[in-house]
């Protein structure tokens, strides 16, 4: 059959059926309006998170780095150097600290030599403005506006001098004039004394010591996986204190993209559904009508042309109004989206909505990707069928002509029945809806465990614990007990408060024997000392006391949790009765099973024939026991009874408390009332599982209601192609109901055959929700659980969306069925559909 150029007259066909096919035509552009709407927003919210969040690490890390060497090495820094994956990389030196100046007595501030690529490339883009130069000779020194005003310096300029006491390597005191060579502002610490290289060289530090030397290094790899990360860190051949630290960039940025990738697959995946099964019953609707139009000249080139006009109409119309509501709502609403994924306002301002022509043209191509994925099938089905074949299609689903009767109750099974007539409809429906139903899980799984893989740690998941800061006080001098008896009473008298259990410390000496403490000496200067054992060794043989260390006390709940996170296991009875001790591991070498059986002897200071010996019983690495301060010998972790027996009143360190209800209000108030009430109140410091969910709450703003909006918009795509696939169906089916009617069957029973089928839809999405798209959330959780928190479903918004879920799949076939009963009697039903 030869063509005809009949361009216009198709036009005219396409307007005229989207006209005609008014319902499905909205469903349809809705559809896609929808879907090009949830792209531009995944997008347009990835690139400006992405902008923003490089911006706030540049200025968290006070520079444009990727990672951090701790200590450097000749051969270590060549090896950069000439390393391809390595685009800059900048030396930095500790070069002592300025501990007072005339006018402010506890600085404590780093004097720091930068060489040019770290200060004039790496560290530019976190500075604002500098004024001055770099310090060139060994009197000068670079500050910021900041660091003028923590060291009481307010109001000095470039050219004005200051003295300040400096500490330098050898831990010397000595009295310095300097002379401000430049002033700067910017981001990051900016506490620091930046000095010349001639001051770093007179210092007495070394680079290749970890206290002092850093290199940091901008790699070209936007993005590093842990095995990349770990074969660039073997490559550099670390010695044992030597360590090499990436920051955030390298790894959070990969869960969040491919966390926004996936969205956008679930979109384009429910569109595409949608648009299938919209186009499949549309065609199936018309095939006798495209066998006309073939009868009458119409070619299958034609028709292809008829249907894919249609499809541009509509998905036009709908690309365009997704791009238009996605732009009408970025101002509003994508600033607190960007907010939630951790972006701080107090560090990039104010966040500035990307509109990148990528995102434009990304949108509309998988848009237009979509809509032809899922029209290509059903338009090849509109041209397969012949003129002839098209003049008997009754659009039935049963093509095997003949069906076995089963056992069982009557309306359940013609219901199974139904849904297993077109097993890859019935299939798409509840995948839609699956799809949906999974995107809302993982979301509001996410946004409510938040907190729990966000808060900052508390031993013992505490409610709230207390410190005592004077504890980490060189001078021991200034020790005080602030949290002594009458502290302790009060607190564990606050209504509200369940248990408040203290940790006990004590100053103790440890007697150097060549055994185990030998061992333990050797080990800790290998591992955190740059002077070698042998120089130490004589004076701590003749001074032990000198080189003190903690005793630890802890009671028996405190043991129950420390046994949880140990590689051994130790007898509880022994180690509450006093015979056995725990040690802090410290990060050294050793295993519980090296050390297991060994006796160590600790001693008090002033009194050293007053001496305890315990049996170590194995290692810990929980730091909330690990003392404060340089450390050489271990500290020794004991029964809270035995110290007590041991010493007369030892220090409270910390105090963990647990309230009767999480989160309680009042009973921290109190709490806090009664720390400031202490007349040494500046030397507290306190973590609050309150005060972080309430950071976290304010971190995350309306996220929960953003994520219920876009699982709302998935789901409402696919309950869009369930309503659409139920009424065309029930409408295609309406011969058969009529049938069934004309033999007996009432209302009420075919709305129990209705609900029935609705119910195994909704059976059907929800498995598949709980099953992949289970999984899917634990994946997705697990790489974002940075904190380790347990995985954990909520109850309640699952319960809902599976109640709204199963309560539309049972109405909108109850309403399609009572819609079409309305519309005659089962006589003029049947007269219609041809019979």
């Amino acid at each position: 059959m030869l063509g005809n150029n009949n361009d216009r007259v198709i036009r005219r066909l396409a307007e005229k059926s989207v006209r005609n096919n008014r319902n499905r035509s909205l469903i349809l552009a809705a559809a896609v309006a929808l879907a090009s709407f949830m792209l531009f927003s995944v997008f347009t919210v990835g690139l400006t998170w992405l902008d923003m969040y490089q911006l706030q690490n540049v200025r968290l890390n006070g520079g444009e780095f990727d990672a951090v060497l701790y200590g450097i090495t000749d051969g270590q820094y060549e090896k950069c150097m000439s390393d391809k994956d390595v685009l800059l990389a900048g030396t930095v030196g500790i070069a002592g600290s300025i501990e007072k100046t005339e006018t402010d007595g506890t600085v404590g501030a780093g004097c720091i030599w930068a060489d040019p690529v770290f200060w004039d490339e790496i560290m530019a883009p976190a500075r604002e403005w500098v004024r001055g130069d770099y310090p060139q000779t060994e009197d000068q020194v670079m500050i910021s506006e900041k660091g003028l005003k923590s060291a009481g310096l307010e109001g000095l300029d470039v050219g004005d001098t200051f003295s300040a006491e400096y500490r330098d390597s050898e831990g010397n005191l000595s009295w310095k004039t300097f002379s401000i060579s430049g002033i700067w502002k910017g981001y990051g610490d900016g506490g620091e004394f930046y000095v010349s290289e001639a001051f770093y060289r007179q210092s007495g530090y070394e680079l290749s010591e970890v206290a002092s030397g850093r290199l940091y290094l901008d790699l070209k790899p936007g993005i590093m996986t842990s095995d990349q990360q770990q074969t660039f860190t073997d490559s550099l051949d670390l010695g044992k204190q030597q360590a090499l630290f990436f920051t955030g960039d390298m790894g959070y940025s990969v869960p969040i993209f491919l966390g926004l990738a996936g969205i956008a697959m679930v979109t384009c995946l429910c569109a595409y559904l949608l648009i299938y099964n919209i186009m499949n019953l549309s065609v199936a609707g018309n095939v006798r009508y495209y066998g006309l139009l073939q009868s009458v000249g119409m070619t299958e080139r034609q028709i292809r042309s008829l249907i894919r006009r249609q499809m541009c109409m509509l998905g036009g119309g709908g690309l365009a109004a997704g791009l238009l509501l996605g732009g009408a709502v970025s101002f509003l609403l994508f600033p607190s989206v960007i907010r939630s994924l951790g972006i701080r306002s107090s560090e990039v301002g104010t966040i500035e909505i990307v509109f990148h022509p990528a995102v434009f043209i990304l949108t509309a191509a998988f848009t237009a990707l979509t809509i032809y994925a899922g029209s290509r099938k059903p338009v090849k089905k509109a041209v397969s069928v012949s003129p002839v074949e098209a003049t008997g299609y009754r659009g039935t689903y049963d093509r095997s002509g003949y069906r076995k009767t089963r056992r069982g109750k009557i309306f359940p099974r013609m219901a199974l029945e139904q849904l297993t007539r077109d097993k890859k409809r019935s299939t798409v429906i509840m995948a839609s809806l699956a799809a949906g139903m999974s995107v809302f899980l993982c979301l509001v799984t996410l946004l409510e465990s938040e907190g729990a893989r966000s808060y900052v740690y508390i031993y013992r998941d505490a409610d709230m614990a207390l410190t005592n800061d004077t504890l980490n006080m060189d001078e021991k001098d200034g020790w005080k007990q602030l949290m002594d008896g009458d502290f302790l009473e009060k607190a564990e008298a606050v209504e509200g408060v369940r248990e408040a259990d203290p940790l006990l410390c004590a100053e103790v000496m440890v007697p150097w024997e060549p055994d185990f403490v030998e061992k333990w000496l050797e080990e800790f200067f290998a591992m955190w000392m740059y002077a070698p054992y042998e120089d130490y060794r004589e004076k701590y043989q003749e001074h032990p006391e000198d080189y003190s260390t903690f005793l630890i006390g802890i009671n028996e709940s405190d043991f129950d949790y420390m046994q949880e996170n140990m590689d051994i296991a130790v007898n509880k009875e022994d180690f509450l009765a006093g015979k056995t001790c725990v040690l802090y591991r410290n990060s050294l070498d050793f295993t519980s099973e090296q050390l297991k059986g060994t006796e160590v002897t600790c001693a008090l200071p002033d009194d050293p024939g007053e001496t305890r010996t315990f049996t170590i019983a194995g290692l810990t690495d929980e730091n909330y026991y690990s003392g404060a301060g340089s450390i050489f010998p271990p500290v020794i972790i004991v029964s809270d009874q035995v110290m007590r027996d041991y010493i007369a009143d030892p220090y409270v360190a910390k105090l963990s408390l647990f309230y009767d209800e999480t989160y309680d209000e009042a009973a921290e108030q109190e709490l806090i009332s009664l720390m400031e009430s202490s007349p040494d109140a500046n030397d507290f410091s306190c973590s609050s599982r309150l005060e972080a969910k309430e950071n976290v709450e304010k971190a995350q703003g309306n996220m929960m209601e953003v994520g219920i909006g876009i699982a709302l918009i998935l789901a409402l795509i696919g309950l869009m192609n369930y309503i659409n696939t139920v009424t065309g169906n029930i409408q295609n089916r309406q011969n058969e109901l009529a049938v069934l009617e004309s033999i007996g069957m009432t209302d009420r029973q075919r709305n129990r055959m209705l609900i029935m089928e609705g119910l195994f839809f909704a059976i059907g999405s929800l498995a598949l929700t709980g099953t992949i798209g289970l999984g899917v959330t634990y994946v997705i959780y697990q790489a974002l659980n940075y904190m380790g928190a347990p995985f954990m479903v909520p109850l309640w918004p699952m319960v809902g969306m599976a109640a709204l879920v199963t309560a539309v799949c049972i109405l909108i076939p109850l309403a399609a069925g009572s819609r079409m009963a309305r519309r005659g009697s089962v006589v003029e039903r049947l007269r219609e559909s041809g019979q």
